[in-house]
């Protein structure tokens, strides 16, 4: 399927550019036919038809059918197999690849009864193309063969590197790399020796896509610049920006370091598909281009250049790039945390690859019926060279009777001669009959073939609607966690709320117990002075009350401590980096966690360094990525049985960033790789996107998180933030 679209994108590329020039060519022709006396109008109709072939099919075929009726009964005409080989070109150009077919070997016939050698090669060439088009590789390189044994018996250079071109085209479209290069390389040497500039310029472009397709972008890149110098100078428009998107491609498949480079390049080629007015490459290029904003994280320009790529490729219609141009919007959306538009896209791309899939299922139909029709065509023209050949042995038949009626002489040697000659033909005829059996019984082989290929095709369509399947219930599962995310942060706004509500009660029980221990204190003075009843047991009552407010005061001050810490974790900056203490906020955090793992004797030792500067961040994103990391440690620790229950924080400052570990003897991360993925996890409960979170917090902060698995048993998680905040959103 890829194949059969490049051949056609290339075309229509290679024609577009040059359309203007070729318009203007075909008005002056009209002018001179009207004027033309009648033994040069075949002339003039012949270079309308050659300047008409790409940019109206239909005027072309026209204009040859009207040349072949005015030298019909001409004996001295020439040219009528350049004429058919023109005709058959217009026809494949518009689509009839059944009609192209037969005028090409009608072209082929032709030409052998004129002897017109040239003519003959080329027809060869148009039906190797024709089958290079349909996906039949065996015939198209078999009648590729062909005409470079003609090029090569004539000493046409011209045609011989012609054939190799096309040879490569059809190697490359088979994924054989290297014979696909040898023939381009050889195209390149004909070239040079007949000074086709033009041609040279297409060869390179040609060798540098087969070093792309073998995975060698350095190669490929020399290829494309050299091919882009000389479209340069001379103006090749169509090469030109072909050349800078592919020398984009070699910068993309390189290297992250590159992109920067294939984004110049890409840029470039839009511009210039812009100005000669390509849209389907307008709609290619930009993909590439929304493609790199997506992967270097700059999600606004991504979604600014999909969205132009798709309003193009739905215009056309281009169903492939609209495929593509949807999958990265959905993309983009998703790390923008957008899930309303990342589901608008995702039905998107879900529809267009439904259409593509009837598109494909009705292009193999249509490809099917043309094998067919060509196959029929191919019985027709058999039948119609074998009726000639019969009708001319009648007419031989004819004068020999007539010869042996005047010489009764010669009437026995004429009879035997007769049967002989009959019983050559039976047996030829039955030789063909053999051949034409096993031809149809390789068409039949390759049916079943194709049968068995668009077979595999809808197994890959059902696994493709599997995963699609898979996405919209992963993002049904993100849905609940934002959910739950929302309840949890309400519940830490509320949490904030009260624990400055219990700030005020504890404080006025704080301020009244130290007077009213005084008061006590002052009470047994006095009773202890005085004679009372009862004196011993009043004295032990107010000892023992004493007691008690000096418990509710360690009560109220602990009360006060965790009300503190609970308002310091909660913190909200309301989407604004603000100043914050690393060490301050880990303390906090740390304390509070511990208290609900109290009873399981984990010992957590800080090691925070004493001059850590503040740093400016969105401290609630922050606290939420320490709470999630520090309760995952304390959960390992939990449940590994191990007599070392210990719980490491670190913090120092690393040139302009403040690096934070903490290490736990836990049982150690069992899958690096997937560890923060969406959905992966490893609990029994949870959804396993907590770590996936953490980690987009942290990168959002311009900083990293990593982990590893530590020597002796357990894991360390790493956080490096940088000192100053700054949104990434370009």
């Amino acid at each position: 399927m890829n194949n059969f679209y490049t051949l056609f994108f290339l075309f229509y590329l290679s024609t577009l550019s040059i359309c203007v020039g070729q318009q203007a060519n075909v008005d002056e022709l009209k002018i001179q036919l009207a004027n033309a006396p009648k033994d040069q109008k075949a002339d003039v109709l012949m270079e309308l038809m050659w300047e008409s072939r790409d940019i109206n099919p239909d005027d072309a075929i026209g204009y040859g059918e009207e040349i072949l009726k005015i030298t019909e009964n001409s004996k001295t005409y020439s040219k009528r197999p350049k004429v058919l080989n023109l005709i058959g070109v217009a026809c494949r150009n518009k689509g009839d690849y059944t009609l192209a077919l037969d005028y090409y070997k009608q072209a082929l016939l032709q030409a052998d009864i004129s002897n017109d050698t040239v003519q003959k090669g080329y027809a060869y060439i148009n039906i190797g193309q024709l089958y290079h088009f349909q996906g039949n590789q065996y015939k198209a390189l078999k009648n590729m063969k062909e005409a470079l044994l003609v090029s090569n018996k004539i000493n046409d250079l011209e045609m011989s590197g012609y054939c190799y071109m096309n040879l490569g085209d059809i190697q490359l479209s088979n994924g054989h790399y290297e014979l696909a290069l040898e023939n381009y390389k050889k195209s390149l040497v004909v070239r040079d020796k007949t000074n086709n500039i033009q041609g040279r310029a297409a060869t390179l472009k040609s060798i540098g896509d087969a070093y792309l397709s073998a995975g060698n972008p350095f190669y490929a890149r020399n290829e494309f610049q050299k091919a882009l110098k000389i479209s340069n100078e001379i103006d090749y428009n169509s090469i030109q920006y072909s050349c800078k998107a592919a020398i984009g491609d070699t910068y993309f498949y390189s290297s992250e370091d590159s992109l920067d480079d294939a984004l110049r390049y890409y840029q470039e080629a839009y511009r210039g598909f812009v100005k000669i007015k390509s849209p389907l490459q307008q709609a290619k290029v930009l993909e590439k281009i929304a493609k790199i904003y997506l992967v270097q994280g700059r999600l606004n320009r991504a979604i600014q250049y999909s969205e132009k790529g798709l309003t193009i490729a739905e215009n056309l219609p281009a169903l492939h790039e609209a495929l593509l141009l949807t999958t990265i919007l959905s993309k983009a959306y998703e790390k923008r945390g957008d899930i309303h538009n990342q589901n608008e896209y995702l039905k998107k791309q879900l529809y267009y690859l439904y259409l593509y899939q009837d598109a494909e299922q009705a292009r193999k139909t249509q490809m099917l019926e043309n094998s067919i029709q060509m196959a029929s065509k191919e019985k027709e023209i058999d039948q119609l060279h074998q009726n000639n050949s019969l009708a001319k042995n009648k007419i031989k038949n004819q004068e020999y009777f007539i010869i042996a009626f005047f010489i009764l002489l010669l009437l026995l040697g004429a009879v035997i001669y007769l049967i002989n000659n009959k019983r050559k033909r039976i047996h030829e005829f039955s030789i063909k009959l053999k051949e034409k059996a096993r031809e149809i019984n390789q068409q039949k082989t390759i049916i079943d073939q194709k049968a068995v290929e668009e077979h595999e095709l809808n197994m890959q369509l059902v696994e493709k609607n599997k995963e699609l399947e898979n996405s919209l219930e992963q993002t049904q599962m993100m849905h609940k966690q934002l959910e739950k995310s929302e309840k949890l942060a309400l519940v830490g706004q509320m949490m904030a709320v009260v624990a400055h509500e219990i700030n005020n009660p504890t404080n006025f029980i704080s301020n009244n117990i130290t007077p009213i221990g005084e008061n006590l204190k002052e009470v047994f003075e006095i009773i202890k002075d005085q004679d009372v009843a009862n004196k011993d047991e009043v004295l032990e009552d107010i000892e023992e009350s004493i007691l008690l407010l000096e418990g509710i005061e360690d009560g109220v001050k602990r009360i006060i401590e965790i009300s503190s810490d609970l308002k310091n974790v909660v913190r909200n900056n309301n989407g604004h980096a603000l100043p914050f203490d690393i060490n301050e906020n880990l303390e906090n955090v740390s304390n509070l966690i511990y208290k609900k793992y109290k009873y399981d004797e984990i010992e957590v030792i800080k090691e925070y360094q004493s001059d850590l500067p503040e740093i400016t961040c969105l401290g609630g994103k922050i606290s939420q990525v320490f709470i999630n990391l520090i309760d995952n440690a304390f959960q390992a620790v939990k449940e590994n049985s191990t007599d070392v229950k210990m719980i490491t924080i670190n913090t120092e400052l690393r040139k302009k960033n403040i690096c934070i570990s903490i290490s736990d003897t836990g049982g150690g991360i069992k899958d690096a790789d997937h560890l923060f993925e969406a959905f992966y996890t490893t609990k029994k409960e949870g959804l396993g996107i907590g770590l996936m979170i953490c980690k987009r917090i942290v990168q959002k902060h311009n900083g990293s998180l990593g982990a590893f698995n530590n020597q002796k048993g357990g894991a360390t998680f790493t956080i490096q933030l940088p000192l100053e905040y700054i949104d990434k959103n370009d």
